[in-house]
């Protein structure tokens, strides 16, 4: 039994790591669409210069991610026209700076990637 809570322990923590693409060049970091949730789950992510964001869709509806207009580092960085449901999207970003976005479907749901460069800093 204490085997068994040790697995399930060590799972959750894995899970919650960036994952590396088999390459081993990008770094992943995952956001999550919960089912019924009308978030993003992180809703902010710091990541850096080349790595990748990939949103999951676990909700029952489709959701479209665009980028906040007029905020941001670059205004039109992010548009996918869906992600239907069990499907999922990734983006690589190569320049520092933030990221706003949002479901423009379900405009409550807002996110931001903050992008650092290769010194750790916001550019």
């Amino acid at each position: 039994m204490a085997i068994v809570a040790w697995i399930s322990t060590a799972s959750v923590i894995l899970a919650q790591e960036p994952e590396v693409s088999p390459e081993g060049s990008t770094v992943v970091h995952e956001v999550h669409i919960p089912k019924g949730g009308d978030k993003f789950n992180p809703a902010m992510l710091n990541i850096k210069v080349g790595e990748t964001v990939k949103w999951i869709n676990e909700d029952d509806r489709t959701h479209v991610i665009a980028s906040i207009p007029g905020q941001g580092t670059n205004d039109k960085e992010l548009f996918v026209p869906s992600i239907a449901p069990s499907k999922s999207w990734s983006h690589t970003f190569k320049k520092a700076g933030e990221y706003p976005y949002f479901c423009y479907i379900h405009y409550v749901m807002m996110g931001v990637v903050i992008v650092e460069g290769d010194q750790g800093q916001s550019q």
